[in-house]
């Protein structure tokens, strides 16, 4: 083509129109003519549809062809549905239409797929079927030649397009065609309608309206057609039936002494070449035919010609040369792998190898692509683009159809869409701010996240957005909680608010901005509000456009995306789109489509690797093809037959075939690769069930084996259990255990910081959580697992845990009346009010459990005569207290871990460096179901604010690099030691685990993914900074609690 355009330019100022099958093989094809012929002309690229509408249009310059789109037809049968219930032949359809109508002319899921699968079979028609369609537009709606060659239960489709007709102003484009065919001769003017020549590129992409409506404009100008073909003469190589689809058994197929690749996967493209063939044939249309394949084999010695340049030569050229396969030859390879973390492993790593090994291969000449890619979205972003993981960061341009390389406010809109269709709960609310697309409008850190969820913890969250949510309820909503904390920023804690009917919150850390999440939060509930209902389609999106100023007003480096959206919204805007009610689901999938329309232009792929489904990328060619989850679970599709769709009638030759074009994809990629083509699949899912490899793949593996002897087979085709050398057990695996290792050595070196400036609650969360604080600063954040307890047959401890914490923060243990008001309590209406469901019998021992907690609670608090409630305040760190005499009483409504004790530590150290007076802490902590204590004597001040300074420095060295310690395993250590006991069998014991009875902390999440899955003790212990690190960490705690 560069050559054509090059030979005959078209004028300077005249736009040329190429018709391509996709956006991306455009926008490859442009830069490769504009490279070739070193200038950069006036192209514009459209899909087929678009540039043979562009030519009618000169021919009916009046008519609007894009009328009769996806997205009109859509709306219109929304909108005929009503009327079309008024005809008895649309009784198939009367389930679906009367709940409908039922329910207001509310869309829901399923009507909304309905309309959508009636929608495409009509696209369907348009293309594939326009004699159809030119009978239905020839009849009344009341004409029985209407029901022509139609079962009864098909009536209703030929009623539906004339009450579309009646709402689309003009005819479709294919009946425009049609007109062109009969009439071209006759139309005036005809040499100024059409340009001198028109250029197609086509990847089997064309109906038999296409290829006649341009076989009669050939008659009458040069028509340039392009087919994007793995070879010629593929019908006659693949002997196919004519007219007739083969959907027999595939094993009775299955012939090895007559397997070749074309028979396995070329079907598809044999048939579209045969249509071209026939039709050129009817016309009596003069045509030349020039190969223009490049042979794959030029560029290579004879001896050293890799195997998969021999297989793309004889596709193409249909030889018979024999096959030589060099024993260094990897540019073909077959691969099994254990599960999708494997798979992308050994892609990972092969790529690595690929780029330090070949200086002519960049990122951006490798692909990954996938049958289906929410297969591997979950896992890209820790396996290519985390510069942690073996210190290599590998850049990827990732395309998918839920359009996930969007802008960070369509991600945002699709988010909060998401949250406002569940129940709002702490996790929920968690889960939103942990987003980074949410972190990054609303300018906080995950550090802040943390504090605000604990924050609303302790405020009394509950769940529910406000009382609608919750029946009427206010109390411990949302809204409830931003009202306490929004008191407390004007109120002392200890002012009677009689008509506010709320106590308000005394804020423990003033670090928060709090006017700044009031106001968030505030926003979050707004937005939520906003979006819950069923509402029309102009209303939700002028509900969309309020979020988006809203956003817009506060933060104004998203003014840009939110006009492009906002562009999106206006060009989708058509005429025929009703007022009838859509529910939010129903709209996040138009969201969804709307955007996507729009959605690659924007993109920008740099010396990236593209990760990309089939569909999208098969045509591009690339140096490196990584097709990987070739199971018969993901490949190919199998065609879903739908009994409306008249196409199943009457196959015709041409028909579309989803089955078909997806085994043909693979040829095309065959041929698109220069180097080296990969392809993978896996052996077990993500729940470790079995899956099969697709069968074309398993025919493709008997083609090899008609001529690889054994050595060359195990080159060529490798599987996971290859001679029983790697385990099948994914904890054991030997290729998770050294990959998913983010710190292969220990950094001991410390910096001095400056330790006036810190936040108190991000000190206890880092002390608490090392490695996991690192990680969430990378933007890592392991998922915890929940682990219930199936035997507890009472009050479960975290129902015990929020029910008493509950209970005191509302009664106040700095309350004077705080005993009599516990013995005074309804245990009963705390139960029922905090959510706890049982059967009626079982009240009594439920509350029995409480009240003895309570009493045992009581009984440790009496000890002490008065207890008040006291602040300590130090640069910029404000924490509360409760205090008896020379005592800070700490209370923890559960099991005393390493963590909660560590979290008392420390704010026992901050305020016995402020105040002379502390001499103790008491940690007061539930045991099953009653309370213990424990002591913590701090030193005194100077040595308290020694340690704390200790303390601070370590965390600004460690918050920036993983710390060497796993805590648990290194307090035993430290305790170990300083009882004279054996410190490293102690390390051993609790890092290791019982395999029988516990797990050890290395199975850990966060222990995992820093340190690996395998790491033995000796991998810490073999430095002598473990020492001095371990003790100037856990000893003065041990110390302080051994007094």
């Amino acid at each position: 083509m560069a050559e054509e355009l090059k030979i005959c330019p078209p004028l300077i100022t005249e736009k040329l129109e190429i018709a391509v099958p996709n956006y991306f093989l455009g926008n490859w094809l442009r830069e490769q003519i504009t490279i070739k012929n070193k200038i950069s002309a006036l192209y514009e690229l459209k899909t087929i549809s678009s540039y043979t509408e562009s030519l009618l249009i000169k021919f009916f310059p009046e008519i609007d062809m894009s009328l009769w789109n996806f997205e009109s037809i859509k709306w219109g049968i929304i909108d005929s549905l009503e009327e079309l219930n008024s005809f008895k032949e649309s009784s198939p359809l009367s389930h679906w239409i009367n709940k409908y109508l039922d329910n207001k002319k509310t869309i829901d899921g399923d009507i909304y797929n309905l309309i959508k699968k009636i929608t495409n079979n009509f696209i369907d028609y348009l293309i594939f079927r326009p004699e159809i369609i030119s009978e239905w537009n020839r009849y009344k709606i009341d004409s029985v030649n209407l029901f022509k060659n139609l079962n009864s239960n098909q009536y209703w489709q030929p009623i539906l397009y004339k009450l579309l007709e009646k709402k689309i102003s003009e005819k479709p484009s294919c009946l425009y065609m049609i007109e062109v065919i009969k009439n071209l001769r006759k139309i005036k003017k005809f040499q100024i309608k059409v340009p001198n020549q028109i250029y197609i590129i086509s990847d089997n992409n064309l109906s038999r309206l296409h290829i006649k409506f341009y076989s009669e404009l050939s008659k009458f100008t040069k028509v340039n057609l392009y087919l994007l073909s793995a070879g010629d003469d593929l019908w006659n190589r693949i002997n196919c039936l004519e007219g007739k689809l083969e959907f027999d058994d595939n094993e009775s197929k299955f012939n090895l002494n007559n397997t070749n690749i074309e028979k396995i996967f070329g079907k598809f493209g044999a048939n579209f070449q045969k249509l071209i063939e026939e039709n050129i044939y009817e016309e009596g249309i003069n045509y030349k035919n020039n190969q223009i394949y490049i042979d794959p084999t030029n560029f290579h010695d004879k001896k050293d010609i890799p195997l998969l340049n021999q297989i793309q030569k004889r596709l193409i050229d249909n030889n018979r040369n024999d096959f030589i396969v060099n024993e260094r030859d990897d540019s073909i390879i077959l691969c099994e792998h254990f599960n999708q973390h494997s798979q992308l492993e050994y892609i990972r790593k092969k790529i690595i190898e690929i780029i330090n090994s070949c200086e002519n291969i960049k990122y951006s000449d490798i692909a990954v692509l996938s049958p289906q890619t929410n297969q591997i979205k979950p896992y890209l972003k820790y396996i290519f683009n985390n510069e942690l993981i073996n210190g290599e960061k590998i850049p990827y341009f990732f395309i998918d159809e839920d359009n996930n390389d969007s802008p960070e406010i369509y991600k945002f809109l699709i988010d909060i869409i998401d949250i406002a269709n569940e129940k709002i709960t702490l996790e929920k609310i968690d889960y939103f701010l942990s987003k980074k697309v949410t972190q990054n409008i609303f300018d906080f850190d995950i550090t802040e996240k943390d504090e605000i969820i604990f924050l609303l913890t302790q405020v009394g969250f509950h769940w529910g957005l406000d009382s609608n949510e919750r029946l009427g309820e206010e109390k411990n909503t949302l809204e409830w909680c931003i009202n306490r904390i929004t008191l407390g920023l004007i109120y002392d804690k200890e002012d009677n608010l009689i008509n506010f009917n709320l106590k308000p919150f005394s804020l423990n850390n003033i670090s928060l901005d709090l006017k700044k999440w009031v106001k968030l939060l505030i926003d979050f509930k707004k937005y939520i509000n906003l979006l819950r209902g069923s509402f029309s389609y102009r209303s939700w999106i002028e509900k969309i456009k309020f979020i988006l100023k809203s956003i817009a007003d506060s933060n104004a480096k998203f003014n840009l995306e939110i006009s492009e959206i906002n562009r999106i919204f206006d060009n989708y805007e058509i005429p025929l789109i009703p007022n009838d009610l859509i529910l939010l689901n129903v709209f996040r999938e138009i969201l969804i489509s709307c955007i996507n329309k729009a959605k690659y232009q924007r993109k920008s792929r740099i010396n990236k690797i593209l990760v990309s489904d089939i569909e999208n990328s098969r045509l591009i060619p690339h140096k490196v093809i990584f097709l990987i989850n070739m199971n018969s679970v993901y490949y190919p599709k199998l065609s879903k037959n739908e009994n409306i769709n008249l196409l199943n009638n009457k196959y015709h030759l041409g028909d579309p075939s989803v089955f078909e074009r997806e085994k043909y994809a693979f040829l095309e990629l065959l041929i698109a690769c220069r180097d080296k083509f990969i392809i993978t699949w896996v052996k077990n899912d993500k729940n470790n069930k079995k899956l099969d490899v697709s069968f074309p793949i398993k025919e493709l593996i008997s083609f090899f084996d008609r001529f690889l002897n054994k050595g060359q087979r195990e080159l060529i085709i490798k599987y996971y259990d290859l001679n029983k050398k790697e385990i099948i057990h994914l904890a054991s695996s030997k290729i998770i255990k050294s990959n998913y290792s983010l710190v292969e050595f220990l950094d001991w070196n410390e910096k001095k910081y400056d330790i006036k400036n810190y936040k108190l609650s991000e000190l206890i969360y880092w002390f608490k959580n090392p490695q996991k604080y690192w990680l969430n600063k990378k933007n890592i954040s392991p998922k915890q697992i929940f682990v219930h307890h199936p035997d507890e047959e009472y009050v479960s401890n975290l129902q015990k845990s929020q029910l008493i914490t509950k209970i005191i923060q509302e009664l106040e243990i700095d309350n004077q009346n705080f005993i009599g008001d516990v013995k005074k309590l309804n245990i009963n209406d705390q139960l029922v009010e905090n959510g706890i469901i049982m059967p009626k019998n079982s009240f009594p021992i439920k509350e029995k459990e409480i009240k003895d907690l309570l009493e045992s609670l009581s009984a440790i608090l009496t000890q002490h005569n008065e207890i008040n409630r006291i602040y300590a305040k130090s640069n910029g760190n404000k924490e509360e207290y409760f205090v008896a005499d020379d005592t800070v009483i700490e209370i923890i409504h559960a099991k005393l871990s390493l963590s909660r004790l560590i979290e008392a530590w420390i704010k026992s150290l901050f305020i016995s460096s402020l105040k002379k007076n502390i001499k103790n802490t008491k940690v007061i902590f539930r045991t099953e179901n009653h309370y213990n204590s424990q002591i913590i004597q701090p030193p005194g001040v100077i040595e308290s604010n020694l340690i704390l300074e200790d303390y601070i420095n370590i965390f600004k060295n460690y918050s920036e690099k993983c710390l060497p310690l796993p805590p648990e395993s290194t307090y035993k250590y430290v305790e170990a030691k300083i009882k004279s006991k054996n410190e490293k069998k102690a390390f051993t014991d609790r890092w290791i685990g019982n395999k029988f009875f516990s797990k050890g902390e290395k199975d850990n999440i966060e222990m995992k993914l820093c340190f690996g899955d395998e790491k033995e003790p000796d991998f810490f212990f073999g430095n002598n900074n473990f020492d001095k690190l371990s003790f100037r960490l856990y000893g003065p705690l041990i110390e302080a609690l051994k007094k």
